[in-house]
């Protein structure tokens, strides 16, 4: 009985060396980090710390199932050397590539704002973008591997201190005694897995009980996040209101009616990660986009515009369909993304329009060759069909913005009219390559992205002084914004409200389109808007609405936390109950949640957004995005 006894002291005091490591991963998490969470000095970064044990303990568990299971079964080979260096390699080998999973993490953090969850595999095997820039990230952020190393060797030393000391009196025969210390200990495991003894497991959402759900990337760990979103099961329909009373609150179906619409050519520019930060034109601060500054001093601007989701692949989605990301797995890869819905491609394509998209990256980059096939473009356009590829090949993601604008706008004066073209931009990404010729021409700023962002202005006004001597161009709206954010180095952008700031821009050089549109706008706003700008006559399914129409509201989702604009209140819920309320115009940094202060408010919001997520599962669930006219 004493040396089962023994086994289960060696195992409890593994598993706390697995923990303290696994809390040093953190600290350096946070440390590559710091600047995504602002106020943590001031709110308590060791509750964040406490909280995220819990997390720890149940990937621990898992991770280390096969160990605990070889460990605690009574067998009188647990003493051999042979068993024991099975242990030790199952121990070090599993719990060093968790924490190589948590520290490189750090890189997905910079670039979504979240810890990886299972659609990570998507990516992976979703054609070769992974393999493109993955030297890259190697390059950019080898430090981590030197912290991952030090990390491996304390474990493994660690390890080896302990079994060293580890001494058994005897080899104890097998009993009822030994069997029960079995048990428990894989009762205890269980237990550990599920987070405790409530009723269900924890998931990735109880990580936003503590601190208002600012701090769920670093309580969580990245095995966890990924472990508890994989297999995950389809979307769940909610129940929070009857059909009638959801639509009083919110719906999707909207209607334009006219009775002469005119048939504009359009052209829709993606701009690959241009934060409203970086923007001159909408800060008191001078920017990296010379170009873009003065021609939205001659455009319709909306002041207070959000994106819908953190990724080019959630971004995507939400400019064309009018579709918000508000699931961890893109729409692009979820089991939901090969059914119809309306999109602009698709009304425009039914009006006589000639629809393209083009984007200069590899053959199947994101999947947005099926995307563009499912969401009905006539065509699309990426490196394969540019002439000159291996001379403007930017050596990671494709032909740099200069010369495949350029191609764009030659391209379009071989189209059609009337025509809808999109094209996405691809030089702003991570590495940031300059050609050559242009390099030392950009201000540089304090981030890598700052200068490329200043080269894809460059891109956009050679594109716009080439447009400017074609037939179409006078009779074209251009619609400009950004598929996502990056990092910001502001504080006031630092924070749930900046993280989504984005430009959303309308541009017409024949007609008095020119101004600021104040309320709250959102990317899923643009398919609408250009449908009522072009005065088509059309029923169609959005979650979103005209720039022009009296309502704006704005609705994105991270961490398992919703969040909904209306007009200066930003309401922050995780599916059961509202966290916080902050009133982004007097409070800028977020400091003051205000859901107790102005409970109707709150209470309004929530509603609306209940409303919003209950129709949103729906027609997932039901194949409801589309409207027949």
């Amino acid at each position: 009985m004493k040396n089962h006894l023994k086994h289960l002291s060696f195992l409890i005091k593994a598993i706390l060396i697995a923990l303290c490591f696994f809390s040093i991963s953190r600290v350096i998490f946070y440390f590559y980090t710091a600047d995504q969470f602002p106020n943590i000095l001031d709110e308590g970064i060791l509750g964040v710390f406490m909280h995220g044990l819990r997390f720890d303990l149940s990937s621990l568990a898992y991770i280390n199932i096969l160990f605990i299971l070889l460990l605690v079964f009574p067998t009188k080979k647990r003493e051999s050397k042979a068993y024991q260096q099975i242990l030790k390699t199952l121990f070090i080998s599993f719990n060093s590539f968790a924490l190589l999973m948590n520290l490189g993490d750090v890189v997905n953090m910079h670039f979504t704002n979240k810890r990886m969850t299972a659609d990570v595999l998507s990516f992976v095997l979703q054609g070769d973008d992974a393999n493109n820039v993955a030297m890259d990230f190697i390059k950019d952020y080898w430090t981590i591997f030197i912290f991952w190393a030090l990390l491996t060797f304390g474990l493994y030393k660690s390890y080896s201190y302990l079994q060293a000391r580890q001494f058994f009196l005897r080899k104890s025969p097998n009993n009822w005694k030994s069997w029960l210390i079995t048990l428990i200990v894989l009762a205890l495991t269980v237990v550990s897995m599920r987070g405790g003894l409530q009723l269900r497991p924890i998931k990735n959402i109880h990580a936003s009980y503590y601190g208002q759900g600012k701090y769920v990337p670093l309580i969580l760990n990245s095995p966890f996040s990924i472990l508890s979103t994989l297999g995950q099961k389809q979307l769940e329909e909610k129940k929070y209101f009857s059909s009638a009373q959801a639509k009083q609150y919110f719906d999707a179906d909207l209607s334009f009616y006219s009775d002469s619409s005119h048939h504009k050519n359009v052209v829709l520019i993606i701009l690959e990660s241009f934060a409203r930060e970086y923007i001159g034109f909408y800060n008191n601060f001078e920017g990296y986009t010379p170009f873009l500054d003065s021609l939205m001093s001659q455009s319709l601007v909306c002041t207070h515009a959000y994106a819908n989701g953190k990724k080019s692949i959630e971004g995507i989605p939400a400019i064309i369909n009018g579709i918000p990301a508000l699931t961890d797995k893109p729409y692009i890869l979820s089991q939901y993304g090969a059914q119809k819905s309306n999109n602009i491609a698709s009304i425009l394509h039914g009006q006589g329009y000639e629809t393209s998209f083009y984007h200069g990256g590899h053959p199947g980059t994101m999947g947005f060759d099926a995307y563009a096939e499912m969401a009905g473009f006539d065509d699309y356009v990426d490196m394969s069909k540019y002439p000159k590829s291996e001379k403007y090949y930017d050596g990671k993601w494709g032909i740099f913005d200069e010369p495949f604008f350029q191609f764009f706008a030659d391209e379009l004066d071989q189209n059609q009219a009337p025509f809808f073209a999109s094209i996405f931009s691809l030089s702003s990404h991570h590495p940031y390559t300059i050609p050559k010729q242009h390099q030392g021409k950009f201000k540089k700023g304090e981030l890598p992205i700052h200068e490329s962002v200043g080269y894809s202005d460059y891109a956009l006004k050679e594109f716009f002084k080439r447009a400017k001597q074609s037939d179409w161009y006078d009779n074209t709206i251009f619609v400009i914004t950004a598929d996502h954010t990056f990092k910001s180095t502001h504080k006031s952008y630092q924070n749930s409200n900046g993280l989504y700031a984005i430009p959303i821009i309308f541009h017409s050089p024949s007609d008095s389109l020119v101004g600021s549109i104040d309320k709250v706008c959102q990317q899923t706003d643009i398919f609408p808007s250009i449908i009522d700008y072009l005065k088509i006559d059309t029923n169609l399914v959005s979650f979103g609405n005209s720039i022009w129409a009296d309502q704006g509201y704005a609705v994105n989702y991270l961490n398992d936390i919703y969040q909904f604009f209306e007009e200066e209140y930003l309401l922050q819920f995780n599916g059961e109950k509202s966290l916080a309320l902050y009133n982004t115009s007097l409070d800028s940094l977020l400091k003051n949640n205000l859901i107790l202060e102005v409970p109707d408010k709150a209470l309004d919001l929530e509603n609306k957004l209940k409303a919003l997520i209950q129709d949103y599962n729906y027609r997932m669930i039901h194949n409801q995005l589309e409207l027949d006219d």
